[in-house]
């Protein structure tokens, strides 16, 4: 029986940004903020930065831009694990020469996995 509990625990749903606390999402400056996704220690850190790069993805449209850049990880793992990510959000034309450039429209258009805009 154990193993059938935890098996449950290891994949995880998603939660939409709709759905999140207050505390996951911070603004720090007009386009600049901090999110935050909590999932089950038994979530791998692939599949929690799945779920982060999709909440980024959500709030950037939720706000009015289309580009998001990730940078600043904190990473936290425990009972359950966190990652928190500064976000820093782009409008109209993709800009060129910034790393950890994703598009959010692509990225909740496509798989859960969508890389990264070159």
């Amino acid at each position: 029986m154990l193993i059938v509990a935890l098996s449950g625990c290891a994949t995880g749903q998603y939660t939409p940004l709709g759905k999140a606390a207050s505390a996951e999402v911070e603004q720090l400056k007009e386009n600049v903020y901090r999110v935050e996704y909590r999932a089950s220690a038994f979530t791998s850190q692939e599949q929690l930065d799945r779920y982060l790069r999709r909440r980024c993805a959500e709030l950037t449209l939720r706000e009015g831009y289309d580009f998001f850049q990730m940078a600043q990880r904190a990473d936290v793992l425990g009972l359950s694990r966190r990652t928190a990510m500064t976000v820093t959000m782009y409008k109209d034309l993709k800009p060129a020469g910034i790393a950890n450039l994703y598009d959010a429209k692509a990225m909740l258009a496509g798989p859960a996995n969508v890389s990264k805009e070159d």
